[in-house]
């Protein structure tokens, strides 16, 4: 990617360094953990998929990437 900006490259990346995405650890039925970047309350992106399942990896919708849904998260 190529930004044409007239601003200095610090001022572009200025507070790039400090963000710290907010990520969920789920239980998927089949015994993993599924990683996930929330979207909004009931949605998210799967960042990382944890099993000890080898064709766990291989399903498409456990790919990283995806976008899933799930419950709203009680307790937080």
């Amino acid at each position: 990617m190529i930004l044409y900006t007239p601003l200095p490259v610090e001022a572009v990346l200025e507070g790039f360094d400090s963000y710290t995405p907010e990520y969920l650890e789920l239980d998927y039925p089949g015994g993993g953990k599924l990683i996930v970047e929330p979207l909004s309350p009931t949605e998210g992106r799967l960042v990382r998929l944890i099993s000890s399942h080898p064709d766990d990896y291989l399903r498409p919708e456990l790919q990283p990437g995806t976008i899933i849904s799930f419950g709203p998260q009680r307790g937080r």
